[in-house]
């Protein structure tokens, strides 16, 4: 993962609800099993071995947000199960073990989630955070973040 996809998850979940979350947690995993297939294509085991564990990690919060008390959360938890299989399977056999396929299933359960958060109207999680407004600037094709809102009135006053 590059400092821009970090940069750019971490402006996403400032202002994420929580179905905003579970889309950023998608996109995580899937970069993350991305990585460690350009990794291992390119030869290099330990980016490999860091990727797939770091996929895991996300991919453990991921599921923790599913609710296994109703029918269908079940279901999305034995996919979810499946996949982590696949990440430990490719873990210990230090190959891709059809890592293409479990991000293919990530993206057709994303579809389902991105519909969930296209009418949830819940307040974003984080409080307290700065709106952060991006527009092009003068120089030649670069791009220029601002912050909005008093940056010295943070956290907690003691």
């Amino acid at each position: 993962m590059t400092n821009e996809q970090i940069k750019e998850f971490t402006l996403r979940t400032t202002g994420a609800n929580d179905s905003g979350l579970i889309l950023v947690l998608f996109d995580i995993v899937k970069v993350y099993a991305g990585d460690a297939i350009s990794a291992y294509m390119n030869q290099d085991d330990d980016a490999y071995l860091r990727s797939i564990r770091l996929a895991k990690k996300a991919h453990n919060e991921l599921m923790a947000c599913i609710n296994p008390g109703d029918e269908l959360g079940k279901k999305v938890l034995a996919i979810f199960r499946f996949i982590y299989g696949k990440l430990v399977s490719s873990e210990v056999k230090r190959a891709p073990q059809e890592l293409d396929r479990c991000i293919g299933m990530l993206d057709n359960l994303r579809v389902g989630f991105e519909k969930l958060h296209s009418i949830d109207t819940s307040e974003p999680v984080m409080k307290n955070t700065h709106q952060v407004y991006a527009g092009l600037t003068y120089g030649k094709g670069t791009l220029n973040e601002s912050m909005l809102g008093d940056t010295y009135n943070r956290g907690f006053k003691a």
